[in-house]
């Protein structure tokens, strides 16, 4: 007769910070929507209006994680602030760069330009499957308990 030991794991302390949890993303929320709107502009055919939003939304980012404290950063704080605030800017001037250098395309420009976007996801899309469906061809994963070791 086997004895199982259950150890219940002790949670660290919650500690109530100054600030509401909802105020922590709201940084990456503005950063988040400004890309999405960004996107959804290009999509609409306003390349450069869309294209100027995502740079402003960046660089926004950035001065945020500049600025602000880490405990009201959400999910903008991943790495050190260098780090951080570096990648931002680097993204940010970039998408203005090209907002800015690109010449404005014509309607059929546009249409080719769409559909290179449409085969290029296609083309993701069946990789994507592709790899599912290999992995479940295989099986589980070595070490799982409905396969042995290798």
């Amino acid at each position: 007769m086997s004895t199982e030991v259950h150890r219940r794991r002790r949670k660290a302390p919650r500690g109530r910070s100054a600030t509401p949890h909802w105020l922590a993303r709201l940084p990456y929320l503005f950063v988040l929507g400004g890309v999405a709107g960004g996107l959804a502009l290009c999509a609409l055919h306003y390349f450069r209006k869309g294209s100027g939003l995502m740079a402003a939304a960046l660089l926004l980012g950035a001065l945020a994680r500049l600025l602000l404290p880490e405990s009201q950063l959400g999910m903008l704080a991943i790495r050190s602030r260098p780090v951080d605030v570096l990648t931002l800017v680097i993204l940010g001037e970039t998408v203005a760069f090209v907002a800015l250098s690109v010449p404005p395309m014509n309607k059929t420009g546009l249409v080719l330009a769409g559909v290179f976007g449409v085969l290029i996801a296609l083309a993701f899309l069946a990789r994507t499957v592709k790899v599912v469906l290999a992995g479940r061809r295989d099986g589980p994963p070595a070490g799982t308990p409905g396969r042995p070791p290798r």
